[in-house]
């Protein structure tokens, strides 16, 4: 939600999503695993990403797509966080 009036007292504000402590953890793990395996040459990331990104476009089924998504995000963080 997009808040244009930025001069709401505190308890007036809307509550954030709540994300199950289990799911958060196993996102939290998810990062770390690829933030571990991830390469740290640009280079590299950048072809991984767009190779990833090419089997995402051919992928038939949900669970692949599912998959690749997730891997996708998380080479463009670890990407992010070697570029800056």
């Amino acid at each position: 939600m997009i808040m244009v009036n930025n001069n709401i007292q505190e308890e007036e504000q809307p509550e954030i999503i709540k994300i199950n402590p289990a799911t958060k953890e196993h996102f939290e793990l998810e990062i770390k695993r690829h933030c571990k395996i991830a390469p740290r040459d640009e280079d590299k990331l950048r072809e991984l990403l767009k190779l990833k990104e090419k089997q995402n476009e051919e992928a038939t089924h949900i669970e692949d797509t599912q998959r690749l998504v997730t891997e996708i995000e998380m080479l463009k963080l670890v990407l992010f966080l070697v570029c800056r």
